[in-house]
């Protein structure tokens, strides 16, 4: 260790040297060595949290990590240290460091039990009906609710919010979706989870009908929510029917030539994200004006609130199709239950917690960049805006059902996408164009492009009229 040098490096020596005593195994040194470090820098977390690894001691690991995150709130390290000795995260199930989950593997035996929703007079097959929002016998009509329990006040959209920290480590257990049937499109690659004793035919997103067994997957997440599914089967087709015939540019055997479309309904797995975005900013913005206005740099720290900013689980389901049915009430949710998926399939989710946090962020960021031109510097000229570091807290996630209508139709030898959405019946998707209309557009535009041109020609011949003196 050096002893000489600014305080800045005989701060980082120090905490340097106490880091490795503590990796060492040599506590005693290690607390020397952090406490003197602490004398220098008093206002550092980074001590506070490695002076928690050099005790044994519960009442003093904590009181270590609470001056961590005290001094620094955004230590994810800290945090994390305090929720797993407060009980926020169950040891047992954290995941070793740069370990992941793979297809296959089952920490320790599970016994998941399949769950079937039969007729209690008859003994039928049970689906959930979107008309009545009850259970239906599909051979003696018997009806019931499905039994679910929320008495709470707040709403379960905000009490389903779980903290992105402490949720990341840990391998979060499925038993539901363990007591489903999986079965992999081989021709997109979506896995879908039927119920028992339901039988698919055709993948719920492409349409294909080649499928395979899956192979056993790894734990996943439960979902915490579900938008339960409003547009019945009828509604879905006369939505499509309307969407496709609008339009000018839509060929006139459009309509004729989709008949053959067949929508097929399946609840996706998609995340939600709050959160808060610092990020820093630089421009240059003008001083005076004229001849003597000058452009002066100016920068700082911009914080944006975002929040249920949404992203497919599903890599099939990509996000420009989600955002041309979006949006989807994220406040008009029901608390997860089986009982809802009686009868209907369900898309697991492909895209990780972790991958699918770093697209929310992109997200966040490219919405953001048009508007801060408006929200800093009110009032002024800038040109030259750069976004620089970043820095997100406080990010919570949600793990939601999301009911999609999806179709797919051909038109001269081309295949075409079309999406319902399942509670709003909002349509959207891919439609042909005709080439004809399509250039008649085109010559129109230009031909009043043109005369506008001419009208101007003729204005600056006249003098400023288009009739001479």
């Amino acid at each position: 260790m050096c002893a000489f040098g600014s305080p800045d490096r005989q701060f980082e020596d120090l905490l340097y040297d106490g880091i490795s005593a503590v990796k060492s195994g040599n506590k005693r040194a290690a607390q020397s060595l952090l406490n003197r470090a602490i004398m220098i820098k008093p206002v550092d977390a980074r001590p506070y949290l490695w002076l928690s690894a050099t005790t044994d001691n519960p009442d003093e690991q904590r009181e270590y990590l609470e001056k961590a995150v005290a001094l620094d709130p955004y230590n994810v390290q800290a945090r994390r240290g305090l929720a797993l000795l407060t009980g926020k995260i169950d040891k047992s199930r954290m995941m070793l460091e740069g370990a992941g989950v793979a297809a296959g593997e089952r920490p320790g035996d599970v016994q998941a039990q399949a769950r079937s929703f039969k007729c209690p007079q008859c003994g039928g097959r049970m689906a959930y009906t979107v008309a009545s929002g009850l259970l239906r016998c599909e051979y003696c009509g018997y009806q019931q609710a499905p039994t679910l329990v929320d008495n709470s006040p707040t709403p379960i959209a905000d009490r389903a919010e779980q903290v992105l920290d402490f949720v990341m480590p840990t391998e979060a257990g499925h038993r539901w979706a363990e007591a489903q049937q999986h079965v992999t499109c081989e021709h997109c690659g979506a896995i879908s989870l039927l119920p028992p004793g339901q039988k698919a035919t055709q993948c719920a997103y492409c349409g294909s009908n080649q499928l395979v067994e899956s192979p056993e997957l790894g734990e996943l997440m439960d979902p915490q929510v579900i938008a339960v599914m409003r547009i019945d089967e009828k509604d879905a087709y006369k939505r499509v029917r309307d969407w496709l015939g609008r339009g000018f540019l839509a060929p006139d055997d459009l309509l004729a030539v989709a008949r053959e479309l067949r929508l097929r309904p399946a609840y996706y797995s998609c995340w939600t994200f709050d959160g808060t975005l610092e990020v820093r900013w630089n421009c240059e913005v003008a001083e005076g004006s004229g001849n003597s206005k000058r452009w002066m740099p100016v920068s700082g720290i911009h914080m944006q609130f975002f929040n249920d900013v949404l992203v497919p689980g599903v890599k099939a389901l990509t996000m420009r199709e989600l955002i041309g049915i979006e949006p989807f009430s994220l406040i008009d949710v029901e608390e997860f239950a089986p009982e809802y998926l009686a009868g209907w399939p369900a898309m697991i989710y492909d895209r990780s917690l972790s991958d699918a946090s770093l697209v929310a962020r992109e997200k966040v960021l490219k919405q953001l960049r048009p508007q801060l031109t408006y929200l800093i510097e009110v009032g002024r000229e800038k040109r030259n805006l750069n976004l620089g570091a970043s820095s997100w807290s406080g990010m919570t996630f949600k793990h939601v059902l999301l009911p999609v209508w999806i179709g797919t139709y051909h038109y001269q030898g081309k295949e075409y996408h079309l999406l319902v959405n399942g509670q709003s019946g909002k349509v959207g998707g891919y439609k042909p164009r005709d080439p004809v209309k399509m250039w008649f557009t085109i010559g129109i535009t230009l031909a009043f492009f043109v005369f506008l041109f001419i009208l101007y020609w003729i204005w600056e011949q006249g003098g400023g009229g288009i009739f001479p003196p």
